[in-house]
């Protein structure tokens, strides 16, 4: 077995993001039966699961990161979580700039670069979440987005190697389709998209850039990781509701 040291930088790597679903119970039964295929799941809890899930999985091969944290260190901020309190239950990772966070809860580039810095702070990696809404996308505003996330996002942040980036198109996400004719992102979309968030990362960062793992999280599937996860450009998927059952989860895993 290889050491859980390896971290899931070596490779492709596939994150689990249960939103707000399953109960602690279902939790630990999935994560007993998670296939980890050499270290590359990391799986995004509910808060309230990470403590149990830590304890439980203290010797398996998968990470855990929480699905938010706090902008604060600490304080009167009633109902936050901050990434201190995520270090003691031992998350390595945490998503940041979500969609759902963006879109719902009207987070600012500004609010998630505060919160990429108190990870940061505590040795947590960040995930971090950037794409373009069906909106902007019709409005060839794609790559003005993209690089506007990144600059502000990631302001005067130097380990650039300790960040993943999630690329994450909103009108390719199913949360944000009820009701509407399905979209999903062409594998052309998906390689031009990692390509230009590369290239701009570059633009920042120099031969730094190179070492940033860049994930695909459009409404991912054991229909489509394949395909997705054959691109040299992507480095990994970050996995809605296909995470949300065992075995789709692990058809995916096996995909890489």
């Amino acid at each position: 077995m290889k050491s859980k040291n390896m971290s899931a930088h070596g490779g492709k790597i596939i994150i689990a993001n249960w939103k707000m679903n399953l109960s602690i119970k279902q939790a630990l039964n999935f994560a007993k039966k998670v296939k980890t295929f050499n270290n590359k799941a990391i799986i995004a809890a509910p808060y309230t699961f990470l403590p149990e899930l830590a304890k439980k999985t203290s010797k398996t091969l998968f990470r855990l990161a929480a699905q938010d944290v706090a902008q604060f260190e600490q304080g009167a901020y009633t109902g936050e979580v901050s990434a201190k309190m995520l270090k003691e239950v031992n998350c390595a990772y945490c998503v940041v700039g979500h969609s759902e966070r963006r879109i719902y809860f009207k987070e600012t580039d500004q609010i998630i670069n505060q919160k990429i810095k108190r990870l940061l702070e505590q040795n947590i990696k960040p995930i971090l979440c950037i794409g373009e809404t069906d909106q902007q996308r019709k409005e060839n505003l794609t790559r003005k987005v993209l690089k506007n996330q990144l600059k502000v996002g990631l302001k005067d942040i130097i380990n650039i190697n300790k960040i993943l980036i999630a690329y994450e198109p909103v009108w390719a996400i199913s949360t944000f389709q009820k009701g509407k004719q399905k979209q999903s992102a062409e594998i052309n979309d998906v390689n031009e998209a990692h390509l230009y968030i590369k290239k701009v990362l570059t633009d920042l960062y120099g031969n730094k850039a190179d070492k940033v793992k860049i994930l695909y999280g459009g409404t991912v599937k054991p229909q489509n990781s394949q395909e997705i996860l054959s691109l040299n450009q992507v480095d990994g998927a970050l996995v809605g509701t296909a995470s949300l059952k065992i075995s789709s989860f692990n058809a995916i895993l096996k995909s890489i």
